[in-house]
């Protein structure tokens, strides 16, 4: 999936740190910053979201609370997408795996 589309599809939505919906798109576009080998996934997804460092961080955060992106792997630069957060995409059915 291009990440285009993807941001299209955020941007439509509230941003807020506690919407499920919100939180779910961010592990994707997270997951899909840290694949092409972001050094800074963070940093990266806010610049492209145009939104302030600080919420997006708490976003992943939260999203790693939630355990929609697993924890990242020791020497690795960011978390992967989980399981959980894929099949809640394809539920919502704004996502195919």
């Amino acid at each position: 999936m291009k990440i285009d589309f993807a941001l299209e599809r955020i941007r439509r939505l509230q941003p807020d740190s506690s919407s499920e919906e919100f939180l779910l798109e961010i592990a994707w576009l997270y997951d899909r910053i840290v694949r092409a080998g972001s050094t800074v996934p963070v940093v990266d997804l806010a610049y492209e979201l145009v939104m302030p460092l600080e919420f997006v961080g708490e976003c992943v955060s939260t999203a790693m609370d939630l355990r929609f992106i697993c924890l990242p792997k020791k020497g690795s630069n960011g978390g992967l997408i989980s399981q959980k957060a894929l099949r809640r995409l394809k539920q919502i059915g704004n996502h195919r795996s």
